[in-house]
């Protein structure tokens, strides 16, 4: 993608904001002040870069490229981790996505952004908590696996993910992608789109709804 380079400096740039670094103390104001192993930048890029590795080996590959020589625990990386408040990934991703977008080399078809709203469940650590907050996929009477139920709304041919929000297992896509189009303006300005959908989508109220709003869309109808 052009820019993409000058969009990677304006991440960190905006990581290193001290509105930014106020932005990502979980409670306490004193987090993220003073000089560590593991400054706050290099937190977000360890948890950003992750490759699907132990957390020992990812540490390790880190630090040997960012900081050669210097050596991070477990134990101290996660304490370091408790402090951050998750919201930052949230407000670092909108950041990027709006100044994508203001930006003109993105790509259309026939002056429209083409988007597509779907979900997808995904199994999650099963604990007591996890259990109670976004419930069980399992049948009754078998073992429970906590599952979130994830809804995005992804730009098809810039492939950017513009809206995505974590639910419990069963959830009801439609109202999901009707609040998240509203939100879509806020990253994407003024720029016409057609929103394309799946056969779990279909509603009628969501169409009216839709058509009052000028929206286009594209939906896949059941037989």
């Amino acid at each position: 993608m052009k820019h993409s380079q000058k969009r990677t400096f304006m991440d960190i740039e905006k990581m290193n904001s001290n509105e930014f670094r106020a932005f990502c103390r979980s409670g306490n104001q004193n987090h993220f002040t003073r000089t560590r192993k593991m400054p706050l930048q290099d937190l977000l890029f360890t948890m950003i870069n992750r490759k699907g590795l132990t957390l020992a080996l990812e540490l390790r590959n880190y630090m040997k490229i960012a900081h050669p020589g210097t050596f991070i625990s477990k134990p101290g990386y996660l304490k370091q981790r408790m402090k951050l408040n998750p919201d930052a990934f949230l407000e670092l991703y909108k950041y990027h996505n709006r100044n994508f977008y203001a930006d003109s080399s993105f790509s259309t078809y026939k002056g429209h952004l083409i988007l597509a709203a779907d979900g997808s469940d995904i199994n999650i650590p099963t604990t007591a908590e996890t259990l109670e907050l976004y419930g069980s996929a399992s049948r009754k009477n078998t073992k429970p696996q906590a599952q979130i139920g994830l809804g995005c709304i992804y730009d098809v041919m810039n492939r950017m993910i513009l809206e995505s929000d974590c639910n419990k297992v069963k959830f009801d896509e439609m109202r999901l992608a009707e609040k998240q189009l509203e939100r879509i303006p806020e990253t994407i300005g003024n720029i016409p789109f057609i929103i394309i959908m799946d056969r779990g989508y279909p509603s009628t109220p969501a169409f009216i709804h839709m058509m009052d709003k000028d929206l286009k869309f594209i939906v896949r109808l059941k037989s």
